[in-house]
């Protein structure tokens, strides 16, 4: 005779079972979510005085100072040096780029490139390393020096990762790039500044 209120055989293991995948299952979803904190903690986004974009002519305008700053010894641009930059541009847009060298010891220049894999980064980077056709300031293997600087204007066509990158002597192998990004699935441009990064061009 079974008792009243007593469970089925086997019941206490299911229940057991079922409490351990309702367990494992908040588990998982608390790491998700704390991935994905991490993950938009990883760089945020800065709103750059230094970029206006009209989105009705699909033009954005960048300005860029070369050693705006002692950081890394001022190999950097607005600040940023590393890949610790990234601004992203929708594709077909115009980007203009306004450069000048704040940098009074040293010449610098900014050509787009394609990212370098580790150990791979050139010393001296010049037209045939230009990634966009006239994406790069004047004689950007030796740079531009100091308070001078140079105007440049491309079409942001081709989706995919790029570096800003100074081809002067040994300027990029010491850091002197930050990144660049045309995105198919961008609305507008923007600026994201990765966390830790020492303060830069606000």
């Amino acid at each position: 005779m079974r008792l009243a209120g007593r469970a089925p055989p086997g019941a206490a293991a299911f229940f057991r079972q079922v409490s351990c995948m309702l367990a494992k299952s908040a588990a998982a979803v608390a790491l998700l979510f704390l991935l994905l904190l991490a993950a938009a903690r990883a760089q945020s986004e800065l709103h750059a005085s230094w970029l206006t974009a009209d989105a009705q002519a699909k033009r954005v305008h960048i300005d860029i100072v070369a050693g705006w700053n002692a950081n890394n010894g001022a190999l950097n641009f607005n600040g940023y040096f590393t890949g610790d930059m990234t601004i992203v541009v929708p594709v077909g847009w115009t980007v203009e780029l306004d450069f000048k060298n704040n940098d009074a010891m040293l010449p610098h220049s900014l050509l787009l490139t394609k990212p370098y894999p580790p150990g791979h980064v050139p010393e001296i980077a010049g037209v045939n390393e230009v990634a966009i056709p006239r994406a790069y300031t004047n004689n950007p293997d030796q740079g531009i020096p100091a308070p001078k600087g140079d105007k440049v204007s491309f079409k942001a066509q081709a989706p995919g990762d790029y570096w800003f990158f100074c081809g002067a002597p040994g300027h990029g192998k010491g850091g002197m790039w930050t990144k660049f990004k045309i995105d198919p699935a961008a609305n507008a441009p923007s600026v994201t500044i990765a966390q830790g990064a020492e303060a830069g061009r606000p």
